[in-house]
């Protein structure tokens, strides 16, 4: 087996933890980019016309059910 010196083992340790911390960063983004297209999709459905275009579905929709 190769012997490795004090100072490679801090680097490769180093280069362990950086690409563990890069994994979690790409976890923690891609939270963040869902979280961001909820937050979308909520102003969306809270605009005037779009609530009343869902509002204008649902009696239809009960209308039809109704009859």
């Amino acid at each position: 087996m190769y012997e490795v010196s004090g100072e490679l083992t801090v680097i490769l340790i180093t280069i362990r933890q950086f690409a563990k911390f890069r994994e979690r960063l790409a976890v923690i983004k891609e939270a963040a980019q869902r979280l961001d297209g909820e937050r979308f999709y909520l102003r969306k459905l809270n605009e005037l016309g779009v609530r009343k275009s869902i509002r204008l579905r649902f009696q239809t929709v009960l209308q039809l059910w109704r009859t």
